[in-house]
Parts: C-alpha cells; structure tokens; sequence
C-alpha cells in the first residue's frame, strides 16, 4: 500500500455505514491484497456490489487527496 493511500485512509473517518463499508473494502482489497470476490465473502456481499463499492470509495478517496 502506498504512503498516500494511507494517509488517505487515515483522513477517511466514516460518519455513516456506507462510508464504513467502503473503508472495510478498501482495507480488504489492498491492505490484505483480497480480489473482489474474496472481499464479498468475507463481507457476506455479492463481488459486484464489492465493485460497486470500490468504485464509490477510489472516487471518495481522490477527492480527499485533491483537498
């Protein structure tokens, strides 16, 4: 994991459980390096709402480090 994309993950506090469902994909995806389908189970989604969630979170986490 790249120092920015922790110093981003650090600046993302959830307020709400979608924020913290996005941070646990992201945790999931590149800290532990699980493919999306892993991620799923382990979140008891679909791999596609994973994907859908990654995308909604990479978006997020951009705009955090453009701040």
């Amino acid at each position: 994991m790249s120092d920015q994309l922790r110093r981003a993950l650090k600046a993302y506090r959830p307020y709400d459980g979608e924020e913290e469902r996005e941070r646990q994909v992201i945790l999931l995806r590149y800290s532990r390096n699980l493919t999306q389908e892993k991620a799923a189970r382990v979140l008891g989604v679909s791999q596609v709402q994973v994907s859908r969630i990654e995308r909604r979170a990479m978006e997020s986490l951009r705009r955090k480090l453009e701040e």
